[in-house]
């Protein structure tokens, strides 16, 4: 059944070409100078051409006998939800059949659609065949030009609606950023934590020598300070007790404060930092910030635009990767 379904499908490829090709004979038949010179050759095919979709006919009800009993074979196998499914599906197989020179051209639909399924039963290989592959990459060029008009035509709009003053920077907030605000939160509070791990241990040493110095020069410039070290014998040494306690307290706070915040345990504090920060985010409104959104937007598209303008095909094919005939 298997060989017998791609003989019968092999045999549908040839009838459809043959069918095409005289199709265009006999449109160029039409003409009288070539109608004169084919009479030489072929005398008996000027009654061929006054009966031309009498014998096509033969051809249409082949085609119309092969389309039934595929809409059979779908139904048998349950392909589709709905039996009157498959006539939409394939919807040029039926106008294929009209007897009118439009509606034929179609039926390369069936060529294409009968070489996809060789393709996929690994009878041929058309991805090999040359032909494919200049197809393929032209198609691919014009594929990625008129979808990046398109892509840019609409950015270009709503980067219009968004300068003019529209709705959408609120629509944004509402709809996009607060129903993701939680994970929002948490993930530039991880970010956040993560950043103080890596980055903390390396910088400690230099944060303790900043914190010594600017506490030296605060105690040095402190009157009360200078005062104490008037006081004989001692007065020196105390001000030196005070300062390195003062250094010590003051980093030991820091130190504490910065590794409490690291620990993925005790996030609470910058969690409710963040949230609150958020909402008050989304809940203002003046002109500034509308502005302020209205231009990051802008950016952004302004961003998107100029990477879809990039030609990937270009890049990616240049004269010696093109594919030719040969």
């Amino acid at each position: 059944m298997y060989t017998w379904g791609i003989c019968w499908d092999i045999l549908l490829i040839i009838l459809t070409i043959f069918d095409l090709c005289w199709l265009m004979f006999d449109a160029l038949y039409s003409s009288p100078a070539i109608a004169k010179s084919v009479d030489v050759v072929l005398p008996f095919y000027q009654q061929i051409h006054h009966n031309f979709y009498y014998y096509d006919g033969y051809i249409v009800g082949l085609f119309i006998f092969d389309f039934l009993m595929r809409w059979f074979y779908a139904l048998y196998n349950k392909s589709y939800q709905k039996w009157y499914f498959y006539p939409f599906a394939n919807w040029y197989d039926i106008i294929g059949c009209f007897p009118t020179a439009a509606f034929r051209v179609l039926r390369l639909f069936r060529v294409v659609s009968l070489l996809h399924k060789l393709n996929k039963w690994g009878i041929i290989q058309v991805n090999n065949w040359a032909l494919y592959r200049i197809f393929k990459y032209y198609y691919d060029i014009l594929l990625e030009e008129l979808s990046d008009r398109i892509v840019i035509k609409v950015l270009t709009e709503t980067k219009k609606e968004i300068q003019q003053g529209s709705s959408l920077t609120n629509q944004i907030k509402k709809e996009v950023v607060a129903p993701q605000k939680q994970q929002l939160s948490q993930m530039i509070v991880s970010t956040i934590q993560s950043g103080i791990r890596h980055k903390y241990p390396a910088i400690k040493p230099q944060l303790k020598k900043e914190i010594d110095e600017l506490i030296s020069t605060s105690i040095k410039n402190n009157d009360s300070i200078r005062q104490l070290e008037k006081i004989p014998m001692v007065g020196r040494q105390l001000s030196k007790i005070l300062e390195e306690a003062s250094s010590d307290i003051v980093f030991g706070v820091i130190d504490t404060v910065l590794t409490d915040l690291s620990n993925q345990e005790k996030n609470q504090l910058i969690l409710l930092i963040i949230e609150n920060s958020i909402e008050a985010i989304l809940d203002y409104h003046n002109e500034a910030e509308q502005q302020l959104m209205r231009s990051m937007l802008g950016d952004s598209i302004d961003i998107i635009i100029q990477k879809v303008m990039i030609k990937q095909w270009q890049q990616t094919q240049d004269d010696s990767t093109k594919p030719s005939a040969q």
